[in-house]
């Protein structure tokens, strides 16, 4: 219990520190992909997609994985991209790409700078601690929210009725 509020404590102060202006950050973020290529969300339009900010420290991040795996594999085909955001204050891609691999995670996990991350949160409604979960509907806009670690069945409920 201790470690979780120690974690949700830093995740909060990390993502409330003040964004600094840029060009490159909001809904328009260019994301850099672990496979190398860059996306952004508007390029997604017409796909149901679930934005899931989590980090490779944050025990209830990890707890999701199995779940957002899983989901993926039931609705891909149906239309749903699981989007991970991976939130560190140095990316590192090696790291996460091992880590990837490590947990067979098979949907694209983006990471960057602190405040492309930030820029990109703020643009969805904010992300005040870990993990966070937007899912955006076939037109990009966010149709619900969620803070705190989810199961399969919960995801379920927030991405079918957009399907």
């Amino acid at each position: 219990m201790t470690r979780r509020l120690l974690v949700f404590a830093f995740a909060l102060i990390l993502f409330t520190l003040p964004l600094h202006a840029a060009d490159d950050t909001g809904i328009n973020t260019p994301l850099t992909l672990t496979d190398g290529k860059t996306l952004r969300l508007p390029e997604l339009k017409g796909k149901v997609v679930l934005v899931n900010f989590w980090a490779t420290w944050c025990p209830p991040c990890l707890e999701e994985i199995p779940e957002l795996i899983k989901l993926q594999s039931t609705y891909a085909e149906r239309g749903l991209v699981v989007l991970g955001i991976d939130y560190m204050e140095k990316p590192d891609r090696e790291k996460l790409v091992r880590f990837m691999e490590e947990h067979g995670i098979n949907y694209p996990v983006a990471y960057g700078e602190t405040r492309v991350v930030q820029g990109l949160a703020k643009a969805l409604g904010g992300v005040f601690a870990l993990p966070v979960t937007k899912v955006l509907d076939r037109e990009g806009k966010v149709a619900k929210a969620h803070v705190g670690g989810l199961n399969f069945n919960e995801m379920k409920k927030m991405v079918e009725p957009l399907l």
